[in-house]
């Protein structure tokens, strides 16, 4: 099976659960990780793991969009340089489509044209690589708080 057919298929599979992982968490606060690089992902991982949040990661916005399904207290951890679809591109899809969360950009690449587009769609935290992991907790937490006030 080609890597592509693969993760088309990991993406069907997600999909599937995804309704059984909201069952196990009724608050409905997800953390979504979209992230190329696979030892950021699994850092981001354990942090989110260590703090007890339920999270789902994938390695492009073409992943996530396959399988998102948004729940009321969501936040988007976003790197900006993906393959294929950007996540400046991203986030300009979701806007697109009506849905606003709480975002949180982590990138290795900054420039004044992505701040600028993570400021239209109102991004909380733009942070720069490498990421300290109790901040990146911190922020996602004070995120989910203030959403359930």
């Amino acid at each position: 099976m080609t890597k592509d057919k693969l993760g088309v298929t990991f993406a069907r599979w997600i999909s599937d659960i995804i309704p059984q992982l909201y069952l196990l968490n009724p608050e409905g606060k997800m953390v979504y990780l979209v992230d190329d690089d696979k030892s950021v992902r699994r850092a981001f991982e354990l942090f989110l793991k260590s703090a007890g949040l339920e999270y789902l990661s994938f390695e492009s916005a073409n992943d996530f969009l396959e399988v998102f399904q948004q729940g009321s207290q969501d936040t988007l951890v976003l790197d900006l340089n993906l393959p294929g679809m950007s996540g400046c591109d991203l986030l300009t899809e979701l806007d697109r489509q009506g849905i606003h969360m709480p975002v949180i950009v982590v990138t290795a690449f900054d420039d004044v044209t992505s701040q600028e587009k993570c400021r239209q769609y109102g991004v909380k935290a733009h942070l720069r690589k490498p990421v300290d992991g109790e901040t990146l907790i911190d922020i996602i937490q004070y995120n989910a708080n203030k959403l359930s006030l």
